[in-house]
């Protein structure tokens, strides 16, 4: 089933020459393909218009009809063996164990190893210590995961457990667990819409065109794909995209006058704007939720003063090896 639908008006005329085959070799990479009266005009006025779907008739992308599925998120459930929903805290903790031991053992060797008495070489121990970063990154990746996991609940059949073990994982890796896990639950119940959605929401043209002080018919060779642009906005996006989105809620919704409490009133996302993870009056969350962002500061403070003290210790350079580029991999990962 394809994964996009079109109202029938939109499908564009295609002209098919029906005795003339195709000569190209057939590739796992390529679409599905139909014959050619399924794309026709003719095959397309046959359909039933008179069906009554409060859709409308639909398209999938090859021009086949589409029906939209009527079975119901409970239909879904029940058709996935029960033994998926069990949870084992004893399961999960060893997940945790096995994550920290690997960030342990990793770090012990490379800090006694990759040294001048054993790595003589500058140019091999740059290289190694480069890959280190990018190994951390991974194991961290793991924990992160785990208490992503712990949000939802799935780590264990106890909820504290869960909270506990998801708040000191999360913590670690500077990541306000409650907050986030408040407004990861908001975007699992409004996935793909424009005013609702709390992260990946795209940019509408309208807005594109009021940033660059354009009319909207002078923006089209601007809004199409340049190489240069992808290739620059995936950079920022790997680097700086997960701390851009916890302090000023970039790629989230921008409609927080809609909030039921009246506090989004005036706030627009952006820094200095009261739109973010960390402020109890943030317009992401509601009045109830202010003790459970306060509890994430806290573990965000406690792990930054560990940090300053390990900068201070060992010194910056070291520990942005050890900690902030394995972060920064962490990030490219989300």
């Amino acid at each position: 089933m394809s994964s996009s639908s079109i109202h029938q008006q939109n499908v564009y005329h295609r002209n098919v020459l029906e005795s003339v085959p195709s000569t190209a070799a057939a590739s796992p990479n390529d679409s599905p393909r139909h014959s050619a009266s399924s794309a026709s005009l003719s095959s397309l006025s046959s359909m039933d218009l008179s069906h009554k779907s409060p859709f409308g008739t639909l398209l999938d992308t090859n021009g086949n009809k589409f029906e939209v599925p009527d079975y119901s998120i409970n239909d879904i459930r029940n058709a996935i063996p029960k033994h998926c929903f069990e949870r084992s805290g004893i399961r999960g903790l060893a997940y945790v164990a096995r994550d920290i031991s690997s960030l342990a053992i990793t770090f012990i060797i490379f800090k006694k190893y990759v040294t001048p008495e054993f790595v003589p070489s500058l140019a091999a121990r740059t290289i190694l210590w480069a890959f280190y970063t990018f190994i951390q990154g991974l194991f961290a990746t793991g924990l992160w995961v785990l208490a992503h996991e712990c949000g939802h609940q799935s780590f264990s059949t106890s909820k504290i457990l869960n909270d506990t073990t998801g708040w000191i994982c999360h913590s670690a890796l500077l990541v306000p667990y409650f907050s986030w896990k408040i407004s990861h639950g908001k975007h699992h119940k409004a996935t793909g819409n424009m005013e609702r959605d709390m992260v990946f929401v795209p940019k509408t043209r309208e807005v594109f065109a009021s940033r660059v002080g354009k009319f909207l018919h002078e923006i089209d060779e601007l809004t199409e794909e340049a190489p240069i642009m992808t290739l620059l906005h995936s950079i920022a996006q790997q680097l700086l995209g997960w701390p851009l989105y916890l302090f000023a809620n970039v790629t989230g919704h921008d409609f927080h006058e809609r909030q039921s409490e009246g506090r989004g009133i005036g706030k627009k996302n952006g820094f200095g704007n009261g739109v973010n993870h960390f402020d109890p009056s943030s317009p992401l969350f509601e009045s109830k939720d202010a003790g459970l962002i306060i509890l994430s500061d806290i573990g965000i403070g406690i792990m930054a003063m560990i940090l300053a003290i390990l900068c201070r210790v060992y010194g910056i350079s070291n520990m942005t090896i050890w900690y902030f580029i394995p972060y920064l991999w962490v990030n490219h990962w989300l």
